[in-house]
């Protein structure tokens, strides 16, 4: 019988700011180039998990209500 290793991939979300700009492509880049864009983890979790990093980010349009 084979023996076989898992990982988990494991995806969350981090609120990385409020950007003022013309299109949703250059909020993005904006959020991209800005000081809140990494991620860590706690003392306990980064035991558990490897290569915590940002893999994309998702961009909303404020509504004007």
């Amino acid at each position: 019988m084979s023996k076989f290793n898992v990982y988990a991939v494991v995806t969350a979300t981090k609120y990385i700011g409020e950007f003022e700009a013309e299109t949703k492509e250059e909020a993005e880049q904006m959020a991209w180039e800005s000081e809140d864009a990494y991620v860590s983890v706690c003392h306990q979790c980064a035991n558990e998990v490897d290569g915590a990093e940002i893999e994309r980010m998702v961009v909303e349009e404020e509504s004007d209500e």
